[in-house]
């Protein structure tokens, strides 16, 4: 048995310890391992990640999973889908049984009927409803009744469809998520914070309960990453494309370059510019991936020529589990890379172009010299 996890751990607090425990004794049970694919730099949301994907990723382990996996930039600033669908193609070529995720909902019966009655719509009718300025989300809820409040369960339809299409025998462990929510931003007395809550107060000393020793250390020790901070460079990237070069972006379509460039001129700060652009139909973590990708200059061309990539970078292992890489790498649906070198880099292009983005902004080193965190 090999129980998955897709997670950003931004950072890994109490809540994910749950569900990491919740795996562990499961895989414990049945002789079998824990295998977490996750973000590294930026998240789906369209954030930046609070620490880099090492640091993240050796907590993980610390916490029970037994390897990390970096999920691609393309995989981890996508919609829900592209980032259901390239977790799910990792943790399958890695052998996962079984996938683990925490929902607000455990009742995932109704995801055969959803699937159904999205096979069987009429695009026109779905075409119909974005032309009324309403988003993706909201026309799932109203066509389909998939609940677009509960964003941990609308993620795991996407886990269940990704499955799903791609004909896999992997099988779905709900588990509820307790404590606060999601996109809760203040410090409360609950079992467990949002991640949310915890980057917002990070200089807050209630947060240090929900942590780790090790990950609060971590916290105070690195130099904290912010999307405001991105601000001068986004600016900057945005009059320099123009609209003909921001209109050749990833997931810039419909005249959404107009919109960026004109905002842009408008205002003095990250916040500003992101609720400018946003509107009904285009929500803000919408607008945030977005500009991301016009940061990392990510083209159309360039999500055509490495999404579909299946080589990937392993950035942690428990000790007496390192041989887990080996028997992924015989089994040859994906490629695992414990560090870079000249005969492998050229398989991680761009995701080298965006961790030296994220690193020029927030620390002095070059992540993509770290060796794979072993952890006793």
């Amino acid at each position: 048995m090999k129980i998955g996890i897709v997670a950003e751990f931004n950072p890994l607090h109490s809540g994910h310890r749950y569900l990491i425990e919740c795996a562990r004794k499961i895989a414990n049970e049945n002789n079998g391992e824990v295998i977490c694919v996750m973000s590294e730099f930026f998240t789906q949301r369209g954030e930046v990640a609070i620490v880099d994907g090492y640091t993240r990723a050796k907590e993980a382990v610390r916490s029970g999973c037994d390897m990390v996996i970096a999920l691609p930039y393309l995989g981890s600033v996508a919609y829900g889908d592209d980032f259901a669908k390239k977790s799910i193609e990792i943790l399958s070529g890695a052998g996962i049984t079984h996938l683990i995720f925490g929902t607000e909902n455990e009742d995932v019966s109704m995801f055969e009927e959803i699937y159904t009655k999205q096979q069987n719509k009429n695009r026109e009718e779905y075409k119909k409803l974005l032309k009324t300025g309403l988003n993706h989300a909201k026309i799932n809820s109203v066509l389909f009744g998939l609940e677009n409040n509960n964003p941990n369960f609308s993620l795991a339809y996407s886990y269940y469809k990704a499955i799903r299409e791609a004909n896999l025998d992997i099988k779905l462990i709900p588990v509820k998520r307790e404590g606060q929510g999601l996109n809760s931003g203040d410090v409360s007395e609950q079992v467990h914070l949002s991640a949310t809550a915890i980057r917002n107060n990070i200089n807050d000393e209630k947060i240090e309960k929900y942590l780790s020793k090790e990950m609060f250390a971590d916290l105070r020790k690195e130099n904290m990453a912010a999307e405001a901070e991105l601000f001068p460079y986004l600016k900057y990237k945005i009059l320099t494309l123009g609209k003909v070069g921001i209109e050749k972006i990833y997931d810039v379509s419909e005249g959404l370059e107009n919109r960026i460039y004109e905002a842009s001129l408008k205002v003095e700060n990250y916040s500003d510019l992101v609720n400018l652009i946003a509107t009904k139909r285009y929500s803000n973590k919408k607008i945030q991936r977005a500009l991301l990708h016009i940061l990392t200059n990510t083209t159309k061309e360039d999500y055509k020529k490495y999404f579909s990539t299946n080589n990937f970078r392993v950035l942690a292992v428990k000790k007496n589990k390192a041989a887990i890489i080996r028997e992924i790498n015989r089994e040859g649906k994906i490629i695992l890379h414990p560090l870079l070198n000249s005969k492998n880099s050229m398989n991680f292009e761009h995701d080298i172009k965006v961790a030296r983005i994220y690193e020029l902004l927030f620390s002095k080193k070059d992540i993509f010299r770290e060796n794979i965190q072993i952890i006793d």
